[in-house]
């Protein structure tokens, strides 16, 4: 029984990180987008490097995030 219950509670924290991954991207699309539409100094900020360096470590984690949960569902799947 304990071990059943372990197994879809682990199914369960695969679903909610993809959903968590999912919200993430969103959140990268949006900021993004915000970068392009707002201006400071009379251009839009995703002409500053800091930025742009903050938008590529932000797909970099969400990359990592994604490869995780995809990897933890492989293991599921074939255990």
């Amino acid at each position: 029984g304990f071990k059943m219950a372990m197994q879809g509670l682990d199914g369960g924290r695969i679903n909610i990180a993809t959903c968590s991954v999912g919200t993430a991207q969103q959140a990268l699309n949006v900021a993004r987008d915000y970068m392009n539409e707002r201006e400071q100094f009379g251009k839009p900020i995703a002409g500053f490097q800091a930025l742009q360096f903050k938008l590529a470590d932000m797909a970099t984690e969400l990359v990592a995030a994604r490869q995780m949960v995809r990897m933890a569902a492989c293991k599921l799947d074939n255990n």
